[in-house]
C-alpha cells in the first residue's frame, strides 16, 4: 500500500491585511495632528472715489531700501539688524505710526525680507508697500 504524501506549501504571510492597517494608521496621524496656520499681509486697499489719507510726518516712519541693500529710516542709514529697534524706539514715541517702505525694483528680496521681518518684529501694525526707486 502507498501512502500519499502531502505537499508541504511554503510558509507565506498574508499582505491582504497589511495595506489596510497602513491605511489605518495614515488616516489616525492626518487627524491627529496639528495643522499650523500662518496668518500673511493683512490688505486694507482704497474703495474706488475714496479720498486719500494724508498723514502728517510726525505719524510716518519711513524705511528705503535701495538697489544695494542698503536700508536707511528716514534718510539715516543703519543696518538691517538695528530696524527692528529703530522702528521700535518710534512706535513708543508715536502708538499709530504707519511706516511707510519703499524697495527700489533692483533691491535684492532677501533685504527686502530682511527688513519686513524687522519691521513685523517691531510690532509696527501700519504698513505702506511702495516699490519705485528708493532715495
Amino acid at each position: 500500500m502507498k501512502i500519499a504524501r502531502r505537499r508541504s506549501s511554503a510558509p507565506s504571510i498574508s499582505l491582504v491585511s497589511t495595506s489596510d492597517v497602513a491605511f489605518l494608521l495614515l488616516i489616525f496621524f492626518l487627524s491627529t495632528s496639528a495643522l499650523s496656520v500662518e496668518r500673511g499681509l493683512l490688505l486694507d486697499l482704497p474703495r474706488p472715489g475714496e479720498p486719500l489719507t494724508v498723514l502728517s510726518p510726525d505719524r510716518l516712519a519711513t524705511l528705503d531700501v535701495g538697489a544695494d541693500a542698503v536700508v536707511r529710516l528716514d534718510g539715516v542709514e543703519l543696518p538691517v539688524s538695528r530696524v527692528r529697534s529703530g522702528i521700535a524706539e518710534r512706535l513708543q514715541r508715536t502708538p499709530g505710526l504707519v511706516v511707510r517702505l519703499r524697495i527700489d525694483p533692483g533691491a535684492p528680496y532677501a533685504a527686502f525680507v530682511a527688513v519686513l521681518d524687522q519691521v513685523k518684529l517691531a510690532g509696527a501694525r501700519q504698513l505702506s508697500l511702495e516699490t519705485g526707486s528708493a532715495t
